[in-house]
């Protein structure tokens, strides 16, 4: 990972309280933000459908999946399952998957 650079930021919470962000780049044109003072993040924008391909680990096994719509969820001869199974992808990685897809499936389910 290389470390783009600091970017300092005068922050409104108090009298000369300074927060420094860092901004990462962790591979070509993909960047990470780290900033104080963060609580939560608001993912809900994302698909479900999309949420694997964010998932850089799964990237490469997606294409071994028998079907273009496999969700990575229980199909047979899904490509991301068989690389958890043999242990290519962590386990832990996959449940995290797992629960963020069920949230935006249930987001989805219940926008309006």
């Amino acid at each position: 990972m290389t470390k783009i650079g600091d970017i300092s930021k005068k922050n409104k919470m108090g009298k000369n309280t300074t927060t420094d962000v860092t901004l990462y780049e962790i591979e070509n044109n993909t960047y990470l933000l780290d900033t104080p003072g963060f609580q939560s993040i608001d993912i809900y924008e994302i698909p479900s459908k999309d949420l694997a391909n964010l998932f850089l680990e799964f990237r490469e096994h997606i294409k071994n999946c028998e079907f273009v719509s496999c969700l990575h969820l229980q199909e047979k001869n899904c490509g991301v399952i068989n690389a958890v199974n043999q242990n290519k992808i962590s386990k832990q990685r996959y449940e995290n998957f797992v629960k963020i897809y069920n949230d935006l499936k249930n987001e989805e389910e219940h926008k309006w």
